[in-house]
């Protein structure tokens, strides 16, 4: 069992290194990952895993991969995605061939396993394919290494799949293989998937759309803050931010302009506006 010191080294090394930030009510939460990784490295005592983890660079990014929840889901939060396909990508369509521009850049920040990247990739591919000659990049980033590891490989169980994607979408977007479901190479080839701690900058710019859903509730505000500062920065003006459904902005001294519709909620950077 953790003392209450121990909990507070491991809590303080987290948030270091994450920005993760474990309240006091995570304590037990907290145990029982780090029970798996001292059984598996032969340790009895937290305090010696603990000097393991501040000395050891992998097992600390093996740390941080089991601290993270990696729930999702293909099309997870329909009426954000919706959202996504009916008003985003038509206006972002439009106001970019009006400039002659055929770019279209897309961030998913706490891509998981994959699904959400996929997701878009297949959205934007129904809504671009009237328009030829358009480029389009969607940079996916998470701090797990397993997660990103299942996410290039684009196999999923067809269970899963099936629970939350219709028919034409699998028909046309996925293979079946060895019992598996696998993402088509049209759609992988869209997405660029990353290593990325959120705390750190990525040097993404100039970005049309930021996806960044139940990732924030593991910051305190400060972070989230900060964090919603580094995405303004990162997107063009006109550009969107959307978040978790449980997630929100208020209470933040930012410029973003807050859409509301009956497709979902979202966020606007005012055109004109480079800086917060």
């Amino acid at each position: 069992m953790l003392t209450d010191e121990e909990f507070r080294l491991f809590r303080n090394l987290i948030y270091e290194e994450s920005g993760i930030f474990l309240k006091d009510t995570r304590k037990e939460f907290l145990e029982h990952r780090l029970a798996k990784r001292m059984l598996a490295n032969n340790v009895v005592s937290p305090y010696w895993y603990y000097r393991q983890v501040a000395e050891k660079k992998k097992e600390l990014l093996i740390l941080l991969d089991i601290l993270t929840v990696n729930e999702t889901s293909f099309f997870r939060n329909r009426p954000q995605i919706d959202l996504f396909r009916d008003i985003v990508l038509p206006e972002l369509f439009d106001k970019k061939r009006g400039t002659g521009q055929k770019s279209l850049r897309i961030w998913s920040a706490g891509c998981s396993t994959g699904e959400e990247p996929y997701t878009l990739a297949m959205v934007t591919h129904e809504v671009i394919n009237p328009y030829a000659g358009w480029q389009v990049r969607i940079f996916a980033s998470d701090l797990s290494l397993t997660a990103l590891d299942t996410a290039a490989k684009g196999l999923y169980d067809p269970d899963k799949v099936q629970a939350t994607v219709e028919d034409h979408y699998i028909t046309r977007y996925f293979d079946k293989s060895e019992g598996q479901l696998r993402v088509k190479d049209q759609i992988k080839k869209m997405v660029i998937f990353d290593f990325h701690n959120l705390k750190n900058d990525n040097g993404l710019a100039d970005l049309d759309v930021i996806f960044c859903r139940n990732v924030m509730i593991y910051f305190n505000l400060d972070d989230q803050k900060t964090l919603v500062e580094k995405f303004y920065r990162s997107l063009s003006p006109g550009g969107y931010l959307i978040v978790g459904h449980a997630e929100s902005l208020q209470g933040m001294d930012t410029p973003f302009q807050f859409i509301y519709n009956n497709k979902g909620t979202a966020y606007r950077k005012p055109e004109g506006r480079e800086h917060v």
